[in-house]
């Protein structure tokens, strides 16, 4: 997690922010010493209630300040389940009761940290928090962007570090900071860190409303309505293309924005608006690659694919979808040299591994195959087509055991796969558990097929 604490400055500006009555007296805004008390109690709240309910674990150390050693007693807070750390509070060692700072994080399901909080008094005065702030969370495609606001809606700091196309990269943005330009922000690469993250706190102001009440599941769980976020992103974007139709860049996100919303045709439209008005737009070609490809116009994806890849050759996730998109054209040969390639770029490239078992698994490797599809889970054990793939492979070599293991594996993380359950009927079935693998069967018949995804399964 980052925080930059020279923000925290602006925070104190609203702490000791006045009102002017008309009397002319001046008086602190108590509105404002509220909120950012309640809010430090709220978090409290929410960590007093795991303890109670014992899903968390603890752990301390003593420590202190320049001048003040031994001030605190800083506790961590780590959920039962899964040891993540969910909490960490610097109690006042002369009042244990008070709190000098307080942090708390939360997950979504999968263990991904979606926001953070933290909050902290000075050491000899607690009016009010001197610092409170909300942070958001999103990690996708090589990408982990950061987005920093205070307790009142402003937005602050935006960091974004990782891998763009197989380049390394590092965008910050300080609201506070004269010299940030506003080109900054009319970029790809800002659009790709940022564009589908909230642009104020909203329900995260209030996370109490977002943790499960004692008694409930253990595992924090933080829903967010993706679906809704798009849909309001397009619309947003709909309206600024009515404004500026030749800026490329909001048609790159509004594509982007549809192909998560398995929306392909729009998706390629966009991509396509966008590249009439701009053929520089690497990200463009790429998209409309992916696009075209579940639309099933393989060669015309392809095709796309292989433009970025011209002009981006040391992407490993460029090959890893060219390659996706072969292995859908029965090209296995094809597919094969450009997963290798992927993995000579990335070897920790989990995608890429297991989409190279696929292809080898086609093609008769079965061995070969295993060794990648092992390689994938440990690189991302809750890749859960990963563990269907092993499971289909060792099906397929008999070893009806380990594959049973395997699916099993594949349904924790998915419980209602169709194809994960229908194989491991087959599975019990050779198995002679014939009535077991009737009741899974049967359960599997009234499912839908799987979402899409881009990662591919052995049928």
């Amino acid at each position: 997690m980052k925080r930059m604490i020279r923000y925290l400055f602006a925070m104190a500006v609203l702490v000791i922010s006045v009102e002017v009555r008309a009397e002319g007296a001046v008086k602190e805004s108590t509105s404002q010493v509220d909120t950012l008390n309640a809010f430090a109690a709220e978090l409290l709240s929410i960590i007093e209630q795991k303890r109670v309910a014992g899903s968390v674990t603890t752990s301390n150390r003593i420590g202190g300040y320049s001048g003040m050693p031994e001030y605190f007693n800083e506790i961590e807070y780590r959920d039962t389940a899964s040891d993540r750390l969910f909490a960490r509070v610097r109690w006042i060692r002369e009042t244990p009761k008070l709190a000098q700072m307080i942090e708390v994080f939360l997950r979504d399901a999968n263990g991904k940290l979606v926001a953070d909080y933290y909050v902290s008094y000075l050491t000899k005065h607690r009016n009010a928090p001197m610092y409170a702030l909300v942070n958001l969370h999103r990690r996708d495609d090589g990408l982990q962007a950061f987005r920093q606001f205070d307790l009142f809606g402003e937005k602050l700091y935006e960091n974004c570090r990782g891998e763009y196309f197989g380049k390394s990269v590092d965008v910050s943005i300080d609201s506070f900071d004269p010299s940030a330009s506003v080109d900054q922000v009319a970029t790809e690469l800002y659009a790709s860190c940022f564009g589908l993250m909230p642009t104020s706190p909203g329900k995260f102001l209030h996370p109490a409303g977002l943790i499960p009440k004692a008694g409930g599941a253990k595992r924090i769980s933080v829903e967010i309505n993706a679906h809704g976020l798009l849909e309001a992103r397009i619309a947003d974007l709909g309206n600024q293309i009515a404004k500026t139709p030749g800026n490329a860049l909001l048609y790159l996100e509004r594509g982007k924005a549809h192909l998560q919303l398995l929306r392909m045709e729009d998706a390629a439209a966009d991509f396509t608006q966008s590249l009439h008005l701009n053929d520089d737009l690497d990200a463009a070609y790429f998209g409309r690659g992916m696009a075209l490809g579940r639309l099933g116009r393989l060669d015309e994806g392809i095709a796309d694919l292989t433009q970025f890849l011209n002009r981006n050759p040391e992407s490993s996730i460029g090959y890893t979808k060219r390659g996706v998109r072969r292995i859908w054209n029965k090209d296995f040969d094809g597919a094969i040299k450009d997963l290798k390639l992927a993995l000579i770029l990335d070897d920790n490239n989990a995608e890429a591994h297991d989409d190279l078992g696929v292809a080898l698994a086609q093609t008769g490797y079965l061995e070969d195959a295993v060794e990648h599809f092992l390689k994938a889970k440990a690189i991302d054990p809750t890749y859960q087509k990963v563990h269907h793939n092993l499971a289909m492979v060792l099906y397929m070599v008999a070893d009806l055991k380990n594959a049973l293991r395997a699916v099993d594996d594949a349904l924790r993380l998915a419980p209602d796969a169709k194809n994960s359950l229908l194989l491991k009927g087959s599975i019990l079935a050779d198995l002679g558990r014939k009535a077991e693998a009737g009741a899974i069967r049967e359960k599997a018949e009234f499912l839908p097929e799987g979402n899409w995804s881009e990662r591919s399964a052995i049928r």
